[in-house]
């Protein structure tokens, strides 16, 4: 099958993307999506800007997020593709959820899931109630969140889709630990670990070793959560997910601070801003130098 400039160009915006590029990456997005314009391709099109999209996204430009996925969705309409708009109106939920516009991300949230329900898709619809989930779990209605949560899994288990399955088990472990259910929350992210190495899904491994993590900090010892940091970094950086990497880098050091390891802590400020410059994150950069000046 021959492959088009246009589907070259994607590729090529991918692979930069995941080598931590985001402004090369951002140009192949763009060069693609005017390659599969110019071929009359509207599909190649949204596929190019809901790439561009998440890449805006995962760097918090959500205004710039916002417009590639609305421009997506123009293009997906006349084709009736209820998935993918389900898809786009999900993405487009969670930018307002973030923005603090609570009102419109539901709206946005069952937009969706009666388009996934049109479709018969059981994880877009379970996607929609983790998503919903969060939203309570975030407005402090933990019980809503933990019955939309349960929900979600059933259908996951329903569509045996054990990556999503993964996800929501780890955020009923998050609530969880929050609740003040620490074997429940160990019990769960547990078997998150299990279904994401299942899966192969390297940066769900490293999200849910994060907040086991977490627990373990509290419930046992400060070494034994700084090592499972140390791992979900490495797996961070063998994704090409810049700011996850950061984001731990920057609390190992914290911890390595706190545990009067003072050259380590340095270490590791001087890689998380290395990685937040390269992830366009200027303040975070900043904060993560302060740090390591302070322990000179």
């Amino acid at each position: 099958m021959t492959v088009s400039k246009a589907d070259e160009a994607l590729g090529e915006a991918e692979r930069l993307w995941m080598a931590g590029e985001a402004q090369r990456a951002r140009e192949c997005y763009r060069r693609a999506r005017m390659l599969y314009h110019q071929d009359k391709d509207a599909e190649g099109q949204a596929n190019a800007l809901t790439g561009l999209g998440d890449l805006e996204a995962r760097l918090g430009h959500l205004d710039a997020a916002r417009e590639a996925f609305t421009e997506a969705r123009v293009l997906l309409a006349p084709g009736g593709d209820q998935r993918r708009q389900g898809a786009l109106l999900t993405r487009l939920g969670e930018l307002a959820h973030r923005s603090g516009i609570l009102g419109e991300a539901r709206n946005c949230y069952d937009a969706a899931g009666e388009l996934f329900d049109a479709a018969g898709d059981l994880s877009g619809e379970a996607h929609v109630l983790k998503r919903r989930g969060h939203i309570e779990r975030d407005e402090g209605r933990q019980d809503v969140a933990l019955d939309l949560y349960t929900q979600a899994l059933t259908l996951y288990r329903r569509a045996a889709d054990g990556l999503g399955e993964a996800h929501v088990l780890r955020s009923l472990a998050a609530l969880h630990d929050v609740l003040g259910q620490p074997d429940r929350a160990h019990e769960g992210y547990e078997r998150a670990l299990e279904l994401f190495r299942e899966a192969g899904d390297v940066l769900g491994e490293a999200g849910t070793l994060t907040g086991l993590a977490h627990l373990l900090r509290r419930t046992h010892s400060l070494a034994e959560a700084i090592t499972g940091l140390e791992t979900a970094a490495t797996l961070y950086g063998q994704a090409g997910h810049l700011r996850g990497e950061a984001d731990i880098c920057f609390e190992l050091g914290r911890m390595s601070a706190q545990n009067g390891d003072s050259s380590h802590a340095r270490r590791h400020f001087l890689r998380a801003a290395d990685l937040y410059e390269r992830s366009e994150a200027t303040e975070l950069r900043r904060k993560a130098l302060r740090e390591a000046q302070s322990l000179q």
